[in-house]
């Protein structure tokens, strides 16, 4: 038997559903149920005369014949998938572009660029989901995502896009009641706002040393942090672009500037396929190229981008 005897959507089928992992996922991911799922990956095992799929497992797992197809299949669907874009988009990227950011980055850094892109791209429909959860790109049919620190995902294809900077920050009410500090020791007489990771207090990194500070508050929000330190709560830690309006304002002050103490470094993620998206290759160029240029002027955040020239 040939494929051509089975429905392209089976094979479609079978290969989302090793991608994601289960019959459900890849349904999310083709539009369609579960079952039309199970039944269109039944159909082609049928046609072929093997069995393609392991069931009873939390996860599908494939038979050697299954993975023997997968291996071919997957390099098909991704060369449809592929040329769909390129008709859809011959007059330039447009669609649907569905995009994920962790809250304090999406909302303090990608937002106020987005306009300039959204600008220059005006057939492409930008859908934004922030949220500071695990997101499976895969499973939950998103195109491109923003992602700080390491990950061990090798479904995705990973450009950094730098270093992030924090900042080390208080109001000018909290600095005149108790003192501004000169010495990263001095922090020890403080009041230091910390961000909370499973529930204890992530030590500061200063000078290339983890620091333990102490502190009455603590939480695993930036947005909690930087509200107590407006409030004249202490001295906060916290990503320079959440903290960048309060300190042109002068609502907050840098201390301890000779410190720099780095944060973990930004990536723009994407589902690895042979043929990239024209409507997801001009976001990551863009997200690199603003992210390149404000890194140049001494790290992100320090504006919204300029306006960037359309490609074809």
């Amino acid at each position: 038997m040939t494929l051509i005897q089975e429905p392209l959507a089976g094979l479609g089928a079978f290969v989302r559903t090793l991608e994601t992992g289960s019959f459900s996922a890849a349904a999310r991911a083709l539009g369609v149920s579960p079952s039309a799922v199970s039944k269109s990956v039944a159909r082609l095992e049928g046609r072929l005369g093997a069995l393609l799929l392991q069931r009873g497992t939390r996860r599908l797992q494939p038979t050697p014949e299954g993975l023997s197809l997968f291996e071919r299949g997957q390099r098909i669907v991704s060369e449809l998938d592929a040329a769909q874009d390129e008709l859809r988009e011959s007059k330039g990227p447009r669609g649907p572009l569905h995009v994920t950011a962790p809250m304090d980055l999406g909302r303090h850094w990608l937002v106020p660029r987005l306009p300039a892109f959204l600008a220059a791209y005006p057939l492409i429909q930008c859908a934004l989901g922030l949220t500071d959860r695990f997101i499976d790109l895969l499973e939950e049919r998103v195109d491109v995502g923003l992602r700080m620190g390491e990950s061990s995902d090798t479904r995705l294809v990973r450009r950094r896009l730098g270093e992030s900077r924090a900042v080390i920050c208080a109001s000018p009410t909290y600095l005149r009641r108790h003192g501004t500090p000169r010495k990263v020791t001095d922090l020890q007489r403080h009041a230091c706002l910390a961000y909370l990771r499973d529930g204890q207090r992530v030590p500061w990194r200063l000078d290339g040393q983890p620091v333990d500070v102490p502190g009455p508050f603590a939480s695993d929000n930036n947005e909690a942090l930087l509200a107590l330190a407006l409030a004249g709560g202490g001295i906060a830690r916290i990503p320079e672009f959440v903290a960048t309006q309060a300190l042109a304002s002068g609502r907050l002050r840098a201390v301890l500037g000779e410190v720099h103490p780095p944060g973990p470094d930004v990536f723009v993620v994407y589902p690895e396929r042979r043929h990239l998206s024209p409507r997801v290759r001009v976001f990551v160029d863009f997200v690199a190229e603003a992210f390149a240029r404000e890194q140049a002027r001494g790290g992100p955040a320090k504006g919204p981008g300029t306006r960037p020239r359309p490609r074809k």
